[in-house]
């Protein structure tokens, strides 16, 4: 295996490894908290501790993980047309949180890639 490959994998196991670690704390302590959050907050934690040595093993998984990012909004769309009933119950509100969530996760990534690329997107 060559070395690419290699922090590639580990990139992906660390990330795996946190949200498994979230999972078991949701489990154990905060059953109303998903597991997922757990182990991103815990994932953050260790980062700001340790800094660019461990964010220079995950990156390269995490970007891995993006460049397939659009595969895992399948398995939603698939939920949302099997549960199409709920959907149609709750009707025009789902929409609107959906259209207003995704509104803000998409103001937030452009001013997060505006600051990383050096500008500024509030004045």
């Amino acid at each position: 295996i060559e070395v690419f490959m290699i922090t590639y994998i580990l990139g992906i196991l660390l990330v795996i490894g946190f949200y498994l670690l979230g999972e078991a704390v949701q489990v154990v302590l905060l059953p109303w908290l998903p597991g997922s959050m757990i182990g991103m907050v815990l994932l953050f934690v260790v980062f700001v501790i340790f800094g660019e040595r461990l964010v220079r093993w995950v990156k390269e998984g995490a970007e891995l993980f993006i460049s397939y990012l659009p595969l895992f909004f399948v398995p939603v769309t698939v939920g949302v047309l099997q549960y199409e009933h709920l959907v149609s119950w709750f009707g025009l509100s789902f929409f609107a949180l959906l259209f207003i969530s995704s509104l803000f996760v998409m103001m937030f990534v452009a001013i997060m890639m505006d600051r990383k690329a050096g500008g500024s997107s509030c004045g």
